[in-house]
């Protein structure tokens, strides 16, 4: 942040704290602390920068702005609420935490296994400290990294996290920053990483008071929650500043392992270097000054690479970009008519272009690519489920659920021993029963009421089925809390456990590798075949048949002509017939079967 021309919020230095607030639109700005009531005037240069030194606020001490006079008003970088967004931050001393994980080094990219969670239903406690109980299962599953849907300060109790307001702040229902800061260290070290869900396209509805300190946004663009950021319009520089600063301020205090950047393809911008570039520029520069893997994951859901290293045109970028091509093909093969997004996937002849090239569509405003040309697959993140898309079912059901517990194992196995990086949502691994479901908590009667109208003409025909069950009730956010892995299904997560150990051996070995992979399809069998072949490991082969489980045609078990040793059956009976002199083997509908040919 040393290189920024200006330093938003607060930082602590030699016993002092020094208040920085971007503030043109004030004429006067006051330091308000709680300790001992005082207001002192604050001094405004001429671009509208107001700064402020003293020696009386400590870590953790109450404090906010006041504007013209007139209204108190909360830090706009603030790193801690008391409580409400309307009201007092806390002052944060990072420097005063005791860090036990300071050898870490971090994950390379190649070995990535991504968790996605949500702190607040993860655990019943919904905290911090208390995720911190659970990271042991996922270590004995495989995971190396843990992607946590945004932590910004929300108004209200509860939120899945894009509606934050306070986006250098901790949400305080989740504990206090110090509690983040202990959750990243103990995953640190049980040799876990950590990537943060960030949102820099827009903020949430309620307590957002950027507009009564600053031109931060637009009205030249809207994006889905309203005005655009002002990333390329008059006095935006400090706007631009505002969003790269914030992404390393992450990273520096909270020693974070990556940022998953939320929706950037809605991150307007006309400048020579784009906003989500500019981002990734500020976090590359810090990350040249620490010795540890830094990720960047650019939620774009299709190919754009004009944003991934190796292909901008910028010289920087994103190392990742999730695509989820394959994933809504999958989901529109397991249960038909199904539509959780706003892009046209047609089942098995669309899925088996999206396994050939990595990807379905590209670019924003979408482009259709059918070429066949293969992307970087090591660019991609890939799940065949994540919180969009089990959060937007008005259930909150799994692919379990949406088709058979035996297609959820077949595909499963289809994405964990793909090249790309893998992505788990929580829960998916033993087949949790409990809904993830849309949740949010507002206080203001227009937020509310938009929340409601706003989800049924998102998904009108989907939410016809929610019998009432509204995104503000309480009865969302519990029932979405995930159980114990206890109480799911032990055969599930021990094919996921097996899936990963298998992957991560194989990947050691060089077999699981982009330039090994040949991809065939047989449509007419609903069959799709992975193969790798080296000269040194010999060949692999992962054959996959997926279909409609409530089909009423009922497909029976066809002969494939695969060598080599079975290593993997989804099914406990898995080889049905086997002619071991011509390696002919049968497959069910809805069956994995990976076999090894030693070279």
């Amino acid at each position: 942040m040393k290189n920024m021309q200006h330093q938003f919020g607060h930082r602590f230095e030699n016993g002092k704290v020094t208040f920085r607030v971007w503030a043109p639109k004030c004429k006067t700005l006051d330091l308000e602390t709680k300790k001992e009531p005082t207001f002192r005037s604050m001094q405004r240069d001429e671009d509208g920068w107001f700064e402020i030194t003293v020696d009386d606020v400590q870590h953790a001490d109450a404090y906010r702005f006041c504007i013209d006079g007139e209204r108190s008003r909360p830090d706009p970088a603030a790193h801690a609420f008391e409580s409400s967004v309307h009201d007092w931050n806390l002052a944060v001393d990072h420097a005063q935490f005791d860090w036990r994980s300071n050898d870490w080094k971090g994950i390379e990219k190649r070995d990535l296994i991504i968790y996605e969670l949500h702190i607040g239903t993860f655990t019943k406690e919904g905290t911090f400290l208390s995720a911190i109980e659970r990271v042991d299962e996922l270590v004995e599953l495989g995971i190396t990294a843990i992607e946590i849907l945004p932590v910004a300060q929300c108004p209200g109790r509860w939120n899945w996290g894009y509606d934050g307001v306070g986006i250098y702040a901790t949400q305080n229902t989740y504990g206090s920053p110090d509690d983040f800061k202990t959750f990243v260290d103990a995953c640190h070290q049980k040799g876990v990483a950590v990537i943060l869900d960030v949102v820099f396209n827009h903020l949430g509805p309620e307590g957002n008071y950027l507009s009564e300190f600053a031109p931060f946004f637009t009205k030249k663009r809207k994006t889905p929650w309203g005005d655009a950021l002002n990333f390329d319009g008059k006095h935006s520089q400090p706007v631009r500043e505002f969003m790269a600063q914030c992404g390393v301020h992450w990273i520096e205090n909270y020693r974070l392992d990556g940022l998953r950047v939320d929706a950037v393809h809605f991150m307007f911008d006309d400048s020579d270097l784009p906003i989500s570039m500019a981002v990734t520029k500020a976090v590359d520069d810090y990350a040249a000054t620490v010795d540890r893997h830094i990720h960047l994951i650019g939620e774009t859901n299709v190919r754009n690479a004009s944003l991934t290293k190796g292909t901008s045109s910028h010289g920087t970028g994103f190392d990742a970009v999730w695509s989820d091509g394959m994933m809504h093909c999958v989901l529109s093969i397991g249960q038909p008519g199904l539509d959780l997004c706003h892009r046209d996937h047609d089942g098995a002849t669309d899925l088996q272009l999206a396994i050939q090239q990595g990807f379905l569509y590209e670019n924003f405003p979408y482009e259709r690519h059918d070429r066949g040309a293969r992307a970087d697959l090591d660019s991609f993140v890939i799940g065949f489920q994540n919180h969009d898309t089990v959060g937007n079912h008005p259930l909150g059901h799994r692919i379990h659920q949406l088709a058979s517990r035996e297609f959820q194992m077949a595909s499963a196995a289809l994405y964990l021993m793909y090249p790309a990086i893998p992505m788990i949502f929580m829960g998916e691994e033993f087949a949790s029963d409990d809904p993830f479901l849309f949740f949010v908590d507002f206080n203001d009667s227009w937020v509310r009421d938009g929340v409601e109208k706003g989800r049924a003409a998102e998904f009108p025909e989907l939410n016809a089925k929610l019998d009432g069950l509204s995104p503000l009730s309480p009865k969302s956010f519990r029932q979405s809390k995930l159980r114990p892995h206890a109480d799911g299904d032990a055969g599930m997560r021990t094919w996921y456990r097996d899936l990963i150990g298998l992957r991560k051996k194989l990947r050691r070995e060089g077999l699981i590798c982009q330039s090994v992979l040949n991809v065939e399809s047989r449509i007419e069998d609903d069959l799709f075949l992975l193969h790798y072949e080296n000269q040194s490991s010999g060949r692999l082969s992962v054959a996959t048949r997926l279909a409609w489980p409530g089909s009423s045609d009922k497909k029976a078990a066809i002969e494939i002509d695969l060598p080599g040793e079975i290593l993997l059956d989804s099914e406990s009976n898995g080889v049905l017939k086997s002619n071991q002199e011509k390696s002919v083997r049968q497959i069910n509908v809805n069956q994995t079967l990976i076999l090894h040919d030693p070279a």
